[in-house]
């Protein structure tokens, strides 16, 4: 079997990349070797996010998704990239999408400017006035039966993100 063990990220710095990843959604930093260049290597669930110092623009086109769990956790991290200007409001024409199977795509980005998509399992658990911030994807981008049986919560991937250490973050 397969999996992603990793995902590499440039940062500018990486001790403040890892404070924000430690702290907006509870990543720990693990040992690492030592490279030509500073590192970190952060799990987040069961995957590692390995930081690596590299002055570079950040690609909009690039990106890697974090599923998160519990709504309340969900919530608290689209208020908090609300009101600390997180959000990414420039790679599409919105910053939260619904998808054709009802989970939750928002777009934040890292202190480096990454972007991270942050995915919730169903829309319709959500605020009120986080729902009236969403829109779906069909509202940008024409959809066919092949694109509207998408989904991105896999059977195959049932407990990958679950933590026993999950909390959740203030608002």
């Amino acid at each position: 079997m397969y999996y992603v063990n990793h995902v590499a990220v440039p940062v500018e710095d990486v001790d403040r990349a890892s404070a924000f990843y430690q702290d907006w959604f509870g990543a720990r930093v693990v040992p690492s070797p030592n490279f030509p260049v500073p590192v970190a290597w952060l799990l987040m669930g069961k995957v590692q996010v390995h930081l690596v110092e590299h002055p570079s623009q950040p690609s909009s086109a690039y990106h890697f998704g974090v599923a998160i769990e519990r709504r309340e956790q969900f919530e608290a991290l689209y208020w908090r990239a609300d009101r600390e200007g997180h959000m990414d409001r420039s790679t599409f024409p919105n910053h939260l999408y619904e998808m054709p199977d009802g989970a939750v795509q928002m777009y934040i980005r890292d202190t480096a400017g990454n972007v991270i998509e942050c995915n919730y399992r169903t829309m319709s658990e959500l605020s009120p006035e986080i729902v009236a911030a969403s829109r779906r994807w069909s509202d940008d981008n024409e959809q066919s039966d092949w694109n509207n049986s998408s989904t991105l919560y896999m059977p195959e991937q049932s407990g990958l993100a679950s933590h026993p250490n999950d909390s959740v973050p203030s608002r």
